[in-house]
């Protein structure tokens, strides 16, 4: 009568064992699975917690702008036919040499040099300031240009400086250089330390191969310029722009004071300035220097600044350099009805 109840009891200790198993395999797998207790008690898996991580914002890509483009430089054939003794043409920015031709030849400047006599003049007097006019200030209206000043004139240095660069006066550079002069230490006479003093302005824009002896720009031993160092004056006069106003006008009237007032028109010498795109900027004309030019010119490819020394044909040269089209003839006269 025992051996039934040992039988049972053998099947339900087989029973605990084997739940006992399957709970012990149960537990083992959470753990591995990585859900701890709280997996094996409901049976899910925590979600991760994602309030402390902060989503990164993305940063905007802003799209490349396109580049505007440059024109090209016209190339500039290096045996250009020239009357010119020494030519250079730089396109100012960028900096680009595009044609030279002995620009480091020592010539006359013949007039250019007033581009300096003026930057010196900037440096040592007020637009505004009035000078009087004396008699060793003029010029023979034959031999020489002039603006047209009398003995006893006064006239502003803003109006000389017009009269220097349009028609220019010697007769301005000789006034504008004997008070200025008379100003600056030494025991030279006027002219001579204004003269210097160009020279100082020279030598600070790094001319290295000019030097100045007359601020009219008349033909004086020992006054040269190249051609390259002319490039640099003519930047230099470009920075200012009192001055870039003046070379730029094709004509002016000026007021002058003292006992006999009166209004002078003056018409500037550059012919090229009726060009498109010209702006400048000085000519200059002697027995040994030739014709000169130095031009400003607004090209597609930005501006360019043209310097042409001992030439016969000054005109021709820098519309050759430039690329400008030659001028249109003169319209006929019409003749007188009968």
């Amino acid at each position: 009568m025992r051996r039934p109840l040992r039988t049972r009891s053998l099947l339900l200790g087989s029973l605990l064992l084997l739940l006992s198993l399957v709970l012990a395999t149960a537990t083992v797998w959470g753990y591995v699975e990585g859900g701890g207790p709280l997996a094996i008690a409901t049976g899910r898996r925590p979600a991760t917690p994602t309030a402390d991580i902060a989503t990164p914002t993305p940063t905007p890509v802003l799209p490349t702008p396109t580049p505007t483009p440059t024109p090209p430089v016209a190339a500039i054939p290096p045996d250009l036919p020239l009357s010119a003794r020494a030519a250079i043409l730089v396109q100012d920015e960028p900096e680009l040499v595009l044609f030279e031709r002995n620009a480091d030849e020592p010539l006359p400047p013949a007039s250019t040099a007033k581009i300096v006599t003026a930057l010196t003049v900037l440096r040592h007097a007020g637009l505004e300031e009035v000078l009087t006019v004396q008699e060793e200030d003029l010029v023979d209206p034959v031999a020489e240009s002039h603006m047209g000043l009398q003995a006893g004139d006064t006239v502003t240095v803003h109006d000389l400086l017009v009269g220097l660069l349009l028609p220019s006066g010697n007769d301005a550079a000789k006034t504008l250089s004997r008070v200025i002069g008379e100003r600056l230490p030494g025991d030279q006479p006027p002219v001579e330390r204004f003269a210097a003093a160009m020279n100082a302005v020279a030598a600070e824009l790094g001319m290295t191969g000019s030097h100045f002896v007359d601020p009219s720009g008349d033909d004086a031993e020992g006054q040269v310029v190249t051609a390259r160092d002319m490039v640099i004056a003519a930047r230099a006069l470009l920075r200012e722009p009192v001055l870039v106003s003046i070379v730029a006008m094709q004509r002016a009237e000026v007021r002058i004071g003292g006992p006999k007032a009166r209004v002078i028109r003056l018409e500037n010498t550059n012919q090229l300035l009726a060009q498109d795109g010209v702006f400048g900027i000085k000519t200059g004309t002697t027995d040994q220097a030739g014709q000169c030019l130095l031009v400003a010119y607004r090209a597609p490819s930005g501006t360019q600044i043209a310097v042409i020394l001992g030439s016969q044909d000054r005109y021709g040269d820098a519309r050759a350099l430039l690329g400008l089209p030659e001028p249109p003839p003169p319209a006929p006269t019409p003749e007188p009805a009968a």
